[in-house]
Order: C-alpha cells, then structure tokens, then sequence
C-alpha cells in the first residue's frame, strides 16, 4: 500500500474527529444576539484560530490538491519572513495581482500577519490601470500572476516597485501539469529576472535569511486591503477596508445565514479575490469559519461539471450568468446532490430565471434554493444576505448583516421612504468602507446624514417591506455588469476619445444572454473619418487602455447622440436603439 495513500487516509480520519470533538464547543447559534462581540484583531489572526481549531481541516483545494489549515498557516507565516526580508514593514501597501491560486491567499494573509494593506488588482487589467493602481498605493512590492508580469515589467519604471515577484499559476499544481504549462503558455513569458524580479520559489527563499516573529500586532479598525470600483461617479478609485469589515461581514453572515457556514462544507471559489464579494464570501468567510476554499483561477464553463462533481462542492457562489449556464449542461439525475447552497451576487436574477434554476437544482439531486447577496465594494462586497425564509421572494435580497443598517431615502425629500415606496438604497455599518485612498472630496461625497447618521449612497433603487426584508427594484448609476466584472462607460467613453477620429461617443449595456450585459459604444465620427479607420485604430487603443471584459462588444455608429431636454446626452434612448 502507497505510503501517500496511507497518510491522505490518516489526514481525513484526523479532520473528522477534529470536527467532531471541535462541533460542540463551537457550535451556531440560530437566534441573534443582541450584542455581538467582534474580533480585535487582522485577517490573519482570525484565520490563525481557524487553524487552531480545525488544524486538519482542507482550507484550501487548488485541484487535485489539498491544502489543510495548518499547512496553509505555514506557508503564510513563511511568506511573512520573506516579506520582512525584503524590508516590508507594517502599514506598507503591497500590491497583489493574482487570480484564484494559493499562493494569492498566503500573500495576502502574510501582508495582513506583517500589518501592512494587500492592494487587490485585477491580473488582466490594462498596462495603465495597473500603473495607476500601483502609483495610487504607493505600493514598492508586487506579486503577479506570469502571463501579467510584460505588463508588469513596461510599468516598472513609472512607480515605486522595487520588487516584483513573478508566480505561474500551476506552481501548486501536479508536476506534469507544470510541464504542460512551461510548453505552451509559460514558454511565451520571458521573464528577465534580476535583483528587482524574481520567481516565486527565489522569493520564498528569502524567508530563511529573516530572524524573528515576522507578526505585528493589528487593530481591527487598521487599513487591510484596497479594492478598486468606480463608486458612485464611474471613476475607478481605491476603496480603503478595514479588518473590521472583513472579520464582521464574516461573523455577522454566520450569524444571519448560519447554514451556509458549516466545517465540513466545500466553497466554490471563481469569483476573483480581486473582487470584494469574490475575497469576503468565497475565501474569508469559510477560512474563518473552518470551511474549505475551492480556488478556481480562470472560470472554465466546460469545466464546470467536473468542478462540481469531482470536488463534492456544497456551496455555490456566484453570479446569474453563471446559474443560468449551468442550466445548460447535462448532469446526471443525482449529480447535484452535494449542492447543499447556492448564493447568487453581483448582480440581480430575474424570477423568471431563478425558478428555471431552481427547478434544475431539483431536478438533478440538490436541495438548495437560490439566496440572494447584494453588496458593492464600498461595503465590503456583501451587505444583505437572504436567508431562506426570503429565498422565494420575487425581487427580496433578505436583511442587513448584523450591525449594520439600511435606509431607504427618498429621491425627492432625501428623508426615509415609507415601508414599500422605492427610494435609493443607504447603507451604515460595520462593512462599510473608510474611504477612497488619496481622494476626500470623492469620499465625502460617497456619503449623505440623515437623522444625525452618515449612510454610504449605493446608487441602487428599492424598498423595504414589513418585515424590514430589502426588496431590489433597478441601478441608478450607469454601471455595466458583464460576466460579474464591474465596467464604467465614463473610463471606456474616455479612452474612446484618445482617438482623434472620434467627435463624440457614449457607452451603454446590452442585455447579453452569455454576458449578463455587453458593452456597446455609440460613436459619432469626425468630419471625414471613415468608420473603417476608426476601428482599426480604436482597436488599438482599447487593447492598450481597457482590461479585456472592458473592451466595446460592438461599435455602433450614428451622426449624432440623442440628448434629453437637458441637453444632456439621452442614455436611455441609445439602449432603445
């Protein structure tokens, strides 16, 4: 018998009796508290007693392998010696520009464990944007992901980097799919490595040449991480969070959806640690609770099947476009029946769609019925939670997590709405963000009082019933949302103009049945430009300046934009054309 069979037997015989022993003394309680008490301290050090508690529990599943809380705090404290050695030091601004692998999440635990700011970008990012981002944090530290790293290295000299640490994505992955790799895909990133660049593997050698507890001590209201959203003006800007807002949004969901949170269950991870309601619900939310964390780097829908079957995944959390492709796929009659949960965010399901997917989830073996999540970056990605006592409601998206509040306000009177009359949506709480980093003009007016009370203004209309259940109605803002990711006409519209061709232009959102929504561009040409030339050169442009789930699906052209009565440039009209 393999004495890698042998072990990986003694490993689940050990987490079983690990939660058994571990359930009664940390078990979930049904009826909230009036006081909640909330973790002193980072993201780190409450995922530390996570380990503590479930040490042979899977943290993390990358694939075939399988990481347990107490290898994963190892492997973090060994990042943190290396951070150190490289002379990060608490309150430093680290950038991370990663998918879904582990080494993402042991980076951006041991920046929390070092007490300095994970800056969380988008790896396909745009070389400008992510120039921008690095520039706005300051940061002198970056990981990247190796097909980022040309993008990474034409930056350098524009910012503050100092080190760039370079990582493939199959770095924890099975030896031959490594080979695999290097052959096809990675044999294309010529990494130039030097004292500034270097691998992953060079990186963590570093740690051996630190002496010392590479732990700083943290508040819970310290700066944590740095997410990047166009806020209420469709301006990409960093979004200050704090550990409070992570570590309550975490405890206050166990507390509000207590069945979703349970040691033995399994998180699908595609939504991008980038990504607030990706990092909070996908990967902070089960490590703090002893679950298991499916990293999943690039979301393969002809994969999605095996995702589910092959891995026994319990927990599903996602966005529309997503449930409504698994419709889609052929699954066996019982094949769904390790689906215990389904969260739907980012984005609002119609009735319609959410009974097709439910009665799919039946159909093939699972129980679950779709929970709406509803949130914005600003509010630590997840704010109201449905529990399943709403989960039939037709546009409900359940309750405010614990200690938190939400008001709905009057358009016209900015004073709260009555019970059933829509009004925009304001939030307050714990999971409400401190700011936008370098812009205080931009955060006071993210923000309105109201009774005496500051609310963070979400741009979102809806309303509240009797039983305080938060209903949804429509977005305010002109934000497109296209397979999850947050998109801005106002930064496409303003990349479109670099080109001298264009006289005028506008970008709107088209319902997409794979998308959600596309990005459509209206574009009015200047006087003799030919639609020919404008594209081929608006091509360019939008490859250089816009990640790629950015770039315009289609280009309409007409002589000029429809304006209201306003004078203003008619959005509605041009999403009728």
């Amino acid at each position: 018998m393999p004495l890698e069979y042998i072990y990986k037997k003694l490993k689940n015989t050990l987490r079983k009796l690990d939660m058994k022993l571990e359930r009664a003394k940390y078990s979930y309680i049904d009826k909230m508290p009036k006081d909640i008490e909330y973790f002193e301290g980072g993201l780190y050090d409450v995922v530390y007693e996570s380990s503590c508690k479930w040490p042979h529990n899977t943290a993390l599943q990358y694939f075939d392998n399988e990481i347990t809380y107490k290898e994963m705090i190892k492997k973090i404290n060994k990042v943190a010696a290396a951070l150190k050695s490289l002379g990060a030091e608490k309150g430093d601004r680290i950038t991370v520009c990663m998918p879904n692998t582990p080494e993402a999440i042991y980076m951006f635990y041991a920046i929390n464990e070092i007490g300095a700011v994970a800056n969380m970008v988008h790896p396909l990012s745009s070389e400008k944007e992510i120039e921008d981002y690095v520039n706005q944090s300051h940061s002198s530290i970056i990981l990247c992901i190796d097909i980022s790293y040309p993008k990474v290295e034409a930056i350098i000299k524009n910012t503050e980097l100092e080190h760039v640490i370079v990582v493939s994505p199959t770095r924890s992955m099975a030896s031959i799919v490594r080979v695999i790799y290097k052959l096809t895909k990675g044999r294309k990133n010529h990494i130039k490595k030097s004292q500034q660049v270097i691998t992953w593997d060079k990186f963590l050698l570093k740690a051996n040449k630190y002496i010392g507890n590479p732990h700083a001590r943290v508040n819970a209201k310290d700066d944590a991480v740095i997410m990047y959203s166009g806020g209420t003006t469709g301006k990409p800007k960093g979004i200050m969070l704090s550990n409070l807002n992570f570590n309550a949004q975490a405890l206050g969901a166990k507390y509000l959806v207590p069945e979703l949170f349970k040691p033995e269950f399994s998180f699908m991870a595609f939504l991008p640690n980038f990504h607030a309601f990706g990092l909070g619900c996908c990967i902070h939310m089960p490590l703090y609770n002893g679950a298991r964390s499916f990293l999943i780097p690039q979301f393969n829908p002809k994969k999605f099947k095996s995702y589910i079957t092959k891995y026994k995944v319990n927990v599903l959390v996602g966005v529309p476009t997503v449930f409504d492709y698994l419709t889609k796929i052929k699954f066996k009659k019982d094949e769904l029946k390790t689906v215990k949960y389904v969260v739907s965010g980012g984005d609002m399901i119609s009735m319609s769609n959410k009974e097709k997917i439910n009665e799919f989830l039946h159909a093939h073996g699972s129980k679950a019925l779709i929970e709406n999540g509803y949130g914005l970056s600003e509010a630590s990605g997840g704010f109201i939670f449905s529990p399943m006592s709403v989960a039939e409601d037709p546009d409900g998206i359940g309750y405010p997590l614990p200690d938190n509040e939400v008001v709905i306000m009057d358009l016209n009177t900015k004073k709260p709405a009555p019970l059933g009359k829509d009004g925009e949506i304001l939030v307050r709480g714990l999971c409400v963000m401190k700011g936008y980093i370098n812009k205080p003009k931009e955060t006071e007016e993210a923000f309105i009082k109201i009774g005496g009370k500051k609310y963070l203004r979400t741009g979102d209309i809806g309303y509240a019933d009797e039983r305080g259940v938060i209903h949804f109605r429509s977005r305010l803002k002109r934000m497109i949302i296209t397979n999850g990711y947050n998109v801005y006409p106002a930064n496409i519209e303003d990349v479109t103009l670099t080109c001298k061709k264009v006289a005028a232009c506008a970008a709107v959102g088209r319902e997409d049945k794979l998308r959600g929504e596309k990005v459509v561009i209206f574009i009015v040409p200047a006087e003799k430009a030919s639609e020919r030339a404008i594209k081929k050169e608006l091509n360019t442009i939008y490859k250089k300046h816009l990640a790629k789930y950015e770039i315009p699906r289609e280009m309409r052209f007409i002589p000029e934009l429809p304006k209201t009565k306003m004078a203003k440039v008619d959005f509605k009209a041009l999403e009728r054309l």
